[in-house]
């Protein structure tokens, strides 16, 4: 092997990355243009971050490499919304922020966090009613996506009615193909615009300029972004500051090996495009002596289990891996099934459920079950088992042979878990009474898990203003990272305990830095946080 190489989960990397390789700096510049500020990133961070900057009164340019702007998924996560208060919902911010903090293991910055959970709901209201007057309707996705009681579990099961989303229907995409929430991008775009903020696409970031020789850290200010378009190379210099929201790492197989190997174990990506989620933000940041972030990566994967999907609720059987073992805590999908599924042998894992499916789902989600009937249920659990989705057998050694499994490991296994469901106790992962369906009566399905990777938030160390920090955690004047290019928000595993939470912290902190940073200030010295 090249000794400029190693090998890493068997595949043959570089030893030194892009990202720490410092280029020449750019000069065959040909135009240059001077706004207050410099958003790189037309996403749901970026697009926000324009129009609340614009809206304050800065002069705005938003580049985005691709060609329109980009509107992934359906949930937005906010805490203490009109809409949360009209139906009745009383959150616990304190809670909220503490289990946030908990499930990055005291990793993630907590000023981040309390900002978030402090300001979301405001934040959200404002575009609620932008929203509301631009013809678009919001609602909550407490049904879908937020279990209506799963607010009432212990604390690691918890899940809190914090979704929501900008339809009324039960749609999760367009009929162009694409997400609901492009909707909301889109919409914020063109309140942006109106508001005098340029958007310039197919336009690609390619360095920062930072100032030499000034500075409490011995450098000065981001002063600037070199790009490129079809006609060449432009200086877009920035008074005020540089605002990078340039998406996740999701389509950068050498940042995946490097800092999240477990994505590479999904089944396919669902957000990535080719040249896409190719970590910029990061590459830029680095390369103008920015650190990345203090904590690991929190990936979002969840699962897709065939029966809940088609039935419209969430469901946890006993899951098996491929000796036919048990091996994981079967409740809320992800990420507790999803990573013991990517770490199980062969990366390999089915659900296992007996025929009386609609008892034993009725009894975990009674509210969404009463919405389907049980002959529609087995009718569509009977369809996916024609298409192959759901694999059946009248016995368990049947069952065992199709999804080839060891008969002998799959039938003890049964036996214990069945007594566990008698009990009403699981000793070994601790699954709630609630969420243990025996396996008894036969036909016997099993329907196999998967892992879907949506996007793996990693970025750029900041401090609780969003400002971009060095390796001695200062400041670097003129530059702050939104949306996924914002690091220590998130550590170690995606907090599904606030669904819509990736989101909700792009449209938050998108409007919070647009805003303060039109005004000259950062985030605590506009609003006084802190």
């Amino acid at each position: 092997m090249n000794k400029d190489n190693k090998q890493s989960n068997n595949c043959t990397v570089p030893s030194v990355h892009p990202w720490q390789i410092k280029p020449q700096p750019i000069t065959n510049i040909e135009r240059e243009e001077t706004y207050d500020i410099v958003v790189v990133g037309a996403g749901f961070a970026g697009c926000v971050a324009a129009h609340s900057a614009a809206e304050a009164g800065a002069k705005v340019i938003c580049v985005e490499k691709a060609a329109e702007v980009v509107g992934h998924g359906i949930d937005v996560g906010a805490i203490g919304t009109k809409l949360q208060k009209e139906a009745g919902i009383e959150l616990d911010k304190d809670l909220i922020a503490r289990l946030i903090y908990q499930w990055g293991q005291s990793q993630a910055n907590y000023r981040l966090i309390r900002t978030f959970v402090d300001k979301s709901g405001e934040v959200f209201d404002y575009y609620y009613d932008l929203a509301r007057a631009k013809g678009l309707k919001v609602s909550l996705n407490s049904q879908n996506t937020a279990r209506s009681d799963w607010d009432e579990l212990e604390d690691r099961f918890k899940q809190f009615r914090t979704a929501h989303k900008f339809t009324d229907d039960e749609r999760h995409y367009r009929a162009d193909g694409k997400f609901i929430n492009t909707d909301f991008v889109e919409m914020v775009k063109e309140a942006a615009e109106a508001h005098g903020a340029v958007f310039a696409f197919q336009t690609k970031a390619e360095q920062l300029v930072r100032e030499d020789g000034c500075g409490d850290n011995g450098r000065g200010r981001v002063t600037a972004v070199i790009v490129s378009d079809s006609k060449g190379y432009k200086r877009l210099n920035a008074k005020k500051g540089v605002i990078l929201a340039t998406g996740d790492i999701g389509g950068n197989r050498e940042m995946l090996e490097c800092w999240s190997p477990i994505c590479l174990r999904a089944d396919k990506s669902v957000y990535t495009r080719k040249g896409y989620n190719s970590g910029d933000g990061i590459i830029l940041g680095m390369w103008v002596g920015a650190a990345r972030s203090r904590c690991y990566p929190a990936p979002i994967i969840h699962a897709v289990n065939f029966l809940p999907l088609a039935a419209g609720m969430d469901t946890s059987w006993l899951t098996v891996n491929r000796e036919g073992k048990r091996f994981c805590c079967e409740v809320a999908w992800e990420p507790l099934v999803t990573n013991a599924r990517m770490n199980a042998p062969g990366n390999k894992a089915f659900a296992i459920f007996d025929s009386r499916y609609p008892e034993h789902a009725k009894k975990q989600e009674p509210s969404k079950f009463a919405s389907v009937s049980e002959s529609e249920l087995r009718a569509k659990v009977e369809k996916a088992v024609q298409s192959g989705h759901i694999f059946k057998g009248q016995t368990l050694e049947e069952l065992a042979d199709v999804i080839k499994v060891p008969a002998e490991n799959l039938k003890k296994t049964v036996a214990q878990y069945n007594k566990y469901c008698d009990a009403g106790y699981d000793p070994e992962f601790g699954v709630p009474s609630r969420f243990l369906s025996s396996v008894k009566e036969g036909p016997f399905y099993a329907s196999a898990i998967t892992s879907v990777l949506l996007a793996v938030p990693y970025g750029l160390h900041v401090d609780e203003n969003s400002q971009v920090c060095d390796e001695d955690d200062n400041p670097i004047p003129g530059l702050f990272a939104i949306g996924n290019v914002q690091g220590d928000f998130l550590a170690n595993s995606y907090p599904v305990t606030v669904p819509g939470l990736n989101h909700g912290r792009c449209l938050t902190f998108g409007r919070l830095v647009g805003q303060a940073l039109a005004h000259g200030m950062t985030i605590n010295e506009y609003y006084k946080l802190y």
